[in-house]
């Protein structure tokens, strides 16, 4: 690695060590998450919350899991060199996959408590106490007892997690090997699986959404809801990468292969995917109001005109479009100036938590979108379950970015990650923010 006629100095990239620290605090969350689910669920009567605290903190951390190859795959296909030298960061979310699997499979030991169509799909009365459920309402569901049946469950969930396990793998596989070879034909393999994992992702999280998260009120359909969570995922998964990237670089054990360039590009991205956001669930919202079809309506209906009123619904917007657009429009504060760019991303991430409580809590103990719902409690139970999956999180990415060089030192690309002349560090102007608007 040399700068060749490129007229810097360059610092190469260190070992990285996990801290112990780290190692202790994220035992210490799981330990603190185990508790406070197994506690609640064999502590008191109330099954149903608990397991919807596990779903809450699975569907939380398997997002950020999912984003990591899903950034991987996307940058290989469309060549994107600046990325290659923190590519090791979204490969280590990737590893959770794996204990993501078993947290799936522990998840349908409490499906039937916690999806409110099982064992209604055939006419069959349920257990939770809900009183008579109306006929139309049992007909609905014989209908989509096709695709609503545990087996289905099952399946997507397992088959589905292994499978995007397997490729993230494979994918970061190769790109380990590449440090020892310097083979630049494992670039050209890990296309080839990048397309692979991109069907896998999309047919996988479309079906898990549907199955653990849709599903909570099973008359309600929306043909937009995969690319929802999709839109949450990308951004959660584009901030929790710039977190670590900015804290791993003041450390710098990047050497000079991360600066100013790498956290511009991020923060643009995140900027970018907030608007995306906005526009998909924007899209979604003004769809089901203006057509105002009862089957669609009653999900907003939960959750706005009911159980406690707009201010739920409010919040959200702000804290996943409003706070964080109007935070990023300075272009200095892409790049982390005054470390804004950690402030908006640690926003964006209490957001995320935020929304999936907000699409899980508000979801009824019952297949009848009539039955009313109450306000739910503050969501302390969700935290401490959610908190432990995150040490589970933790653990799993500082063992995988401990495994390696943490850039990956004999990339093709690589030498393009590296600032030209004489640095990429300078003072931001106001002046700068001007181009930037005027360019766009």
């Amino acid at each position: 690695m040399s700068a060749h006629d490129q007229d810097i100095d360059i610092d190469e990239p260190t070992d990285y060590e996990t801290s112990s620290k780290t190692f202790l605090i994220g035992g210490a969350l799981a330990l603190i998450g185990a508790v406070a689910f197994l506690g609640y669920l064999f502590g008191t009567d109330d099954q149903h919350r608990a397991w919807q605290a596990y779903l809450i903190g699975f569907w939380f951390t398997l997002t950020l899991g999912l984003a990591g190859p899903f950034i991987v795959a996307i940058n290989y296909l469309s060549q994107a060199s600046w990325y290659t030298s923190i590519r090791r960061i979204p490969e280590a979310f990737g590893w959770y996959l794996l204990p993501a699997t078993g947290f799936g499979a522990i998840a349908l030991l409490g499906a039937d408590t916690l999806l409110p169509w099982m064992g209604l799909g055939h006419g069959g009365g349920h257990g939770g106490g809900h009183g008579d459920i109306p006929h139309h309402v049992l007909h609905v569901l014989e209908l989509k007892s096709g695709f609503l049946n545990f087996t289905g469950l099952t399946l997507s969930t397992l088959i589905g997690l292994a499978a995007l396990a397997g490729f993230a793998f494979l994918i970061q596989r190769n790109s380990r090997r590449q440090d020892d070879s310097g083979d630049p034909s494992l670039t050209e393999r890990n296309k080839t699986l990048s397309t692979l994992f991109l069907w896998v992702f999309v047919f996988a999280l479309s079906f898990l959404s549907w199955y653990w998260l849709m599903s909570l009120e099973p008359l309600w359909f929306s043909t937009m809801w995969q690319v929802h969570t999709f839109a949450g995922l990308f951004q959660a998964g584009l901030a929790l990468t710039a977190v670590i990237v900015v804290m791993l670089k003041k450390q710098g054990v990047f050497g000079s292969f991360v600066g100013e360039n790498q956290i511009l590009s991020l923060g643009q991205l995140i900027f970018g995917f907030t608007v995306f956001y906005a526009y998909v669930t924007f899209c979604e919202f003004m769809l089901i109001w203006y057509a105002n079809i009862p089957e669609e309506t009653f999900w907003f209906a939960h959750r706005i005109m009911g159980a406690g009123g707009w201010h739920w619904f409010t919040i959200l917007f702000a804290i996943k479009f409003v706070v964080p657009f109007f935070l990023l429009l300075p272009r200095r504060v892409k790049k982390n100036a005054g470390n804004m760019l950690m402030v908006v991303c640690g926003i964006l991430l209490g957001a995320h938590f935020y929304e999936i409580w907000f699409w899980v809590a508000f979801s009824p103990d019952s297949p009848d979108p009539h039955v009313a719902v109450g306000t739910p409690p503050l969501p302390w139970l969700e935290l401490l379950v959610t908190l432990g999956f995150v040490g589970v999180f933790t653990l799993t990415v500082g063992w995988a970015l401990s495994r390696g060089n943490i850039v990956p030192i004999k990339d093709p690309f690589l030498h393009e990650c590296l600032p030209h002349g004489h640095g990429d560090d300078h003072h931001e102007t106001p002046e700068d923010d001007d181009a930037e608007v005027q360019h766009t």
